[in-house]
């Protein structure tokens, strides 16, 4: 990481690399809660709707992944396309703890490489079988 600064002051002409100790983005919260101010109605995108949250966070969670599987009787379409993905997002505690979603066990992939693992061994066992043979037969 020195380098890079270094290179790039020299390339630059002493001028320091942008963002090089801190970050560009920001971790603070954006309210999605639509400004009561009239006059304020999102660039015109979203004066028409009822609700009080922006066109932009609207958007935001229609196109995210969702897991809803449990809300089939609040929700009239549950969208369960995530489900699998975020079963499988492995979370790491303070701890050091890795905390990870229910995973399952591929039957088929299971019985594919026990059939793979037993089919190498006994080519092995055969290739051995007959190179023996062979080195016998130059002997003779």
């Amino acid at each position: 990481r020195m380098r890079t600064r270094e290179t790039f002051a020299a390339m630059s002409y002493g001028k320091s690399l942008p963002y090089s100790d801190s970050t560009m983005i920001g971790t603070e919260c954006m309210s999605c809660k639509e400004p009561q101010d009239a006059n304020d109605d999102n660039n015109g995108d979203d004066d028409q709707d009822a609700d009080e949250v922006k066109e932009g966070c609207e958007q935001l969670y229609e196109a995210a992944g969702k897991c809803e599987g449990g809300l089939s009787g609040t929700v009239a379409y549950p969208n369960n396309y995530a489900c699998n993905f975020m079963q499988g997002i492995k979370i790491v505690r303070k701890n050091g703890a890795i905390v990870r979603g229910a995973g399952t066990q591929n039957t088929t992939a299971s019985v594919f490489i026990g059939l793979f693992a037993c089919s190498f061994v006994l080519f092995g066992g055969y290739v051995y079988y007959l190179k023996t043979k062979l080195d016998r037969a130059k002997i003779n």
